[in-house]
């Protein structure tokens, strides 16, 4: 999803219409609306998380290595296509791989995704899954009704959380292992 999309579903919501149906875009809530993507994507990308990967080949004489800017979380490490158990330590951010221990190494971790900016143009495409951007319109709605002391923001929030309950949480493979194990024995 777009954030001009994103844009547009919170419009509707917000019944911001034109007596001929058309969608009106209020000043006042466009100049909020970058941020409260910004913040439900960060809080999606907790619940629903981004999974990405760092491929390490390591050099001699170095053992400590960086992870990327968007790191927020460890999920699991591979070494040589196997999975890397109590083989490596980590250190302030840093991948520690002893050296010799393998040729190239996997990180697979959970991103944080970046902020969205304010200057943010409307084919933005955001970094989360596509059933966790449905929820950001309600969000976004909520925010823009809670100082509206006429409007009730609660359905909006409601909804949201609602929404969020729903997302599948779990891993490629999870399901897979959780699975095998019901299984054996």
């Amino acid at each position: 999803m777009t954030l001009g999309e994103a844009k547009n579903k919170v419009y509707m919501l917000l019944d911001e219409h034109s007596a001929g149906g058309e969608i009106e875009h209020d000043e006042d809530i466009e100049k909020k609306m970058t941020a409260f993507f910004d913040m439900a994507q960060k809080t999606l990308a907790q619940i629903k998380k981004i999974v990405r990967e760092e491929t390490i080949r390591p050099v001699s004489g170095v053992t400590a290595y960086d992870m990327p800017d968007d790191f927020y979380a460890l999920y699991r490490v591979w070494a040589d296509g196997r999975p890397a158990t109590n083989r490596f330590r980590w250190r302030s951010g840093q991948i520690i791989i002893p050296e010799g221990s393998a040729s190239e190494v996997i990180v697979e971790y959970y991103a944080q995704p970046r902020t969205i900016g304010a200057d943010a143009a409307d084919d933005y495409e955001f970094e989360i899954a596509e059933d966790a951007c449905e929820c950001m319109p309600y969000y976004v709605a909520a925010q823009q009704l809670l100082p509206d002391l006429v409007m009730d923001y609660g359905a909006m929030l409601q909804m949201y959380n609602y929404q969020a309950s729903l997302l599948k949480t779990t891993q490629p493979g999870e399901n897979r292992r959780i699975a095998q194990s019901l299984f054996r024995g």
